[in-house]
């Protein structure tokens, strides 16, 4: 009857979208691996108590690399006609259980034909750097940079990015893809006291696509390479000429979106870690 749909041991009765916010520093990442403790791990064991022992895959809209942070990533699983848990009660019971680091922001019923992956048509990352003192708080979410650093210059850089392009000097495993075209609606640099955030809105993105940019962007901002050493890198389509990646900490998914309207009106207002996680998200659309 749902043969188009993920299979599963139960007959489909609903589909449920979550938003989550989780701090990377503790998992490996999101997606189920072998011997690591992962936030899609983590949430399908705790679906599978609530659900009576019936096994839950929970589909993600992206995966995110060990280390990297997430504030609204969108996930999705088919429900069983039984039990049939209402959505206040399932938030609570998943808050109430999850560890610390792992938070569900979000719960609404999508259609059954619904894909957290393939329907989403654009993301919001931010990379947080600080200009500041370190502290044991901001280290873990920075990345802390110790010279004096152009803004300018790095602006100037990401312009160029900015648009469709072919980004394969900005890929690690390039060779994965079929190609690395993809569309970088805007760049923005916002800054709140010492820190930096970097926001880029996006039709997708590649493997760690958003480090490699900004640490090629870092070593503009640091005279490592100039602006027009930049624009060579990213015409030569080649990874091997690019600077090193920046570290994952730094990294934030802040939201996926299924809406246009909604993504062309977004901006960052604050610091992603500062962000109210209790605050209702906009409603999202299908």
């Amino acid at each position: 009857m749902h043969s188009h749909l993920e299979k599963t041991e139960y007959e489909p009765f609903k589909r449920l979208l979550l938003e989550i916010s989780y701090d990377g520093s503790e998992y490996s990442g999101w997606q189920v691996q072998p011997h690591c403790e992962t936030v899609q791990l983590v949430l399908q064991q705790l679906l599978r108590r609530l659900y009576g022992g019936k096994s839950i895959n929970v589909l993600g809209s992206s995966r995110t690399d060990a280390g990297v942070h997430a504030v609204g990533f969108a996930a999705c699983y088919l429900c069983p006609e039984r039990p049939d848990i209402p959505t206040p009660k399932l938030m609570t019971a998943l808050n109430s259980m999850l560890p610390s680091a792992i938070r569900i922001r979000n719960i609404e019923e999508v259609p059954l034909s619904f894909h957290a992956r393939y329907d989403a048509i654009g993301k919001a990352y931010t990379y947080v750097l600080n200009f500041g003192k370190e502290s044991p708080f901001t280290s873990k979410y920075t990345w802390h940079i110790r010279t004096k650093t152009d803004i300018t210059a790095m602006r100037q850089a990401a312009e160029m990015l900015v648009g469709t392009h072919d980004y394969s000097s900005f890929v690690v495993e390039r060779h994965k893809y079929d190609n690395a075209i993809r569309t970088i609606q805007s760049i923005d640099f916002i800054f709140t006291g010492s820190m930096l955030c970097i926001s880029f809105k996006g039709n997708g993105f590649l493997y760690k696509m958003i480090r490699c940019i900004v640490g090629a962007l870092e070593s503009v901002g640091r005279g490592y390479i100039t602006v027009e050493q930049f624009k060579t890198i990213f015409e030569a389509k080649d990874r091997t000429q690019a600077p090193e990646t920046a570290p994952a900490h730094g990294l934030f998914l802040v939201k996926v979106f299924y809406d246009q309207s909604e993504m062309d009106s977004f901006e960052l207002k604050t610091i992603p870690f500062c962000m109210n996680i209790s605050e209702k998200p906009s409603r999202i659309k299908t």
